[in-house]
């Protein structure tokens, strides 16, 4: 089991290596910000970022608010969006749509094949998000991508983060994604400042905890 992976300026204690988190709140409350704010890592981490629904060169803009180094090397962008990208400093792969479940697990296995034969131990990965993917594609066929895509990232130590919002699923659908993930953190908008709390973890904020959104 590898060290766990730690998250600075978030009310957030370190995780285990292996766990992968389903973030839920609505987009306007923070969650995207607080799932872009948990894969911002160490010097010596990779990230792989499967985006949905934005543009690489947005997801790579949101990425440098909150502090996430992108190089070629240890940076991966899964653009689903299908448009070309130009001047991201991350390596992109494209895949032909959200709908293609099949090729975004391929993609993500060539990037962890690369990591590992470059000495990256450590990634973090971020889904963003699951509610793009359940609006393309059943419940059923979902799930399986999460449970698969969950034990991809348990076996090789990683960690990862699942966005959803919450306001557009019911709650059998959130609570049955929730089953493929090992914890949950609930996020909500306030007249100040974003709230989250933890569930399914020890030792973290189980009320409602200010954070502060760093992304525009």
């Amino acid at each position: 089991m590898g060290d766990p992976y730690a998250f600075d300026g978030l009310p957030v204690e370190p995780i285990r290596a292996g766990t992968v988190l389903l973030v839920s709140g609505p987009m306007h409350a923070g969650a995207r910000d607080l799932a872009l704010q948990l894969l911002s890592g160490t010097a010596d981490e990779g990230v792989v970022i499967i985006t949905t629904n934005r543009r690489a060169e947005r997801i790579a803009d949101d990425c440098a608010r909150v502090g996430i180094e992108l190089a070629a090397d240890r940076a991966a962008i899964l653009d689903c969006v299908g448009e070309e990208a130009s001047n991201v400093p991350a390596r992109v792969l494209s895949v032909s749509g959200p709908a293609d479940l099949t090729g975004i697990g391929m993609c993500f296995s060539d990037v962890y094949r690369d990591y590992n034969s470059s000495g990256i131990e450590r990634v973090r990965t971020g889904l963003f998000s699951l509610s793009t993917l359940l609006s393309f594609g059943d419940l059923k066929s979902v799930s399986r991508f999460a449970h698969t895509l969950g034990g991809r990232i348990d076996s090789v130590d990683g960690f990862g983060v699942l966005l959803i919002d919450p306001v557009i699923h019911d709650d059998r659908t959130i609570s049955t994604l929730s089953q493929f993930c090992d914890a949950r953190i609930d996020v909500r908008d306030t007249d100040a400042t974003p709230e989250l709390r933890v569930r399914g973890l020890p030792d973290q904020p189980r009320e409602w905890t200010p954070f502060e959104p760093t992304s525009d």
